[in-house]
């Protein structure tokens, strides 16, 4: 009787402590988080050499970086969230002269600041081109979701992963977590039941995670244009750009220059 009675004793007490953890699971509504996003560049400027014409006085230039561009490179990203509210900016670094120039030129990353207000359903995003600021405030991107049993920690956080489509046919794989009941992640992909702390664009060749998170009041960046810089949606983006850059590139490759934009 003393067994069963110390038995149901210590039930009880892991019950109840299990009960009491729950009612004080704390979920974070503001802090930042830091990412790595690991370009596979090689890949890349294949893919891009592939889309080049044999007349386009670019290719031999790829052709020729190849032996001497490195494998992959990692950039820094940081993401500030506050209730429904984010923000997306790059952490400078200096590269070598190659990788450089393949960020000015935006084939590796655009290096976008990024403000989205999730309640309102706004996004809004500025980065250049060839020296030019592109302003760009639309909707909230569109993306079709189905969510897996596949599970991976990242960051300290056990996180599920989420098949996506995006931007009519681009493929997104994301892992997010719950415990961080922001929408968001680090782009414009979003749509997820938590934030998202690992994503993985195949056709742009990269893949970004989280390393680390922490909470606290941040500091969010909002995305402002010059008076003579007008806003523009994405299709305007779309269509504006063609005009200026279709004469020289291909649909595929303007294809795959709209969506390193638009994520």
């Amino acid at each position: 009787m003393k067994k069963a009675t110390y038995v149901m004793i210590l039930v009880l007490t892991i019950f109840v402590g299990g009960m009491a953890n729950a009612q004080h699971a704390y979920f974070p509504t503001e802090g930042t988080i830091l990412y790595d996003k690991t370009i596979h560049v090689k890949n890349l400027l294949r893919r891009h050499i592939s889309t080049l014409k044999d007349d386009n006085f670019s290719k031999k230039y790829y052709q020729e970086l190849m032996d001497r561009v490195s494998e992959t490179a990692v950039l820094k990203k940081k993401v500030s969230f506050r209730g429904q509210e984010m923000s997306l900016e790059s952490i400078k670094e200096t590269y070598d002269p190659i990788l450089s120039n393949l960020l000015r030129s935006g084939l590796l990353d655009y290096q976008p600041t990024l403000y989205q207000d999730l309640s309102k359903s706004i996004s809004k995003s500025t980065f250049e081109i060839g020296g030019s600021p592109v302003f760009i405030q639309d909707s909230l991107l569109q993306v079709k979701w189905k969510i897996t049993n596949e599970y991976r920690n990242i960051a300290g956080y056990d996180c599920r992963r989420a098949n996506g489509v995006t931007l009519d046919s681009v493929y997104v794989v994301a892992f997010y977590t719950d415990q961080i009941p922001l929408s968001a992640g680090p782009g414009t992909v979003h749509g997820l039941p938590g934030m998202i702390l690992g994503l993985v664009v195949p056709e742009q060749h990269f893949n970004i995670y989280a390393t680390d998170v922490k909470f606290g009041s941040p500091d969010l960046k909002t995305v402002t244009s010059r008076k003579r810089d007008e806003p523009m949606t994405r299709q305007e983006a779309h269509s504006r750009l063609k005009d200026i850059l279709g004469r020289w590139m291909t649909d595929q490759q303007l294809n795959l220059l709209f969506a390193a934009m638009f994520l």
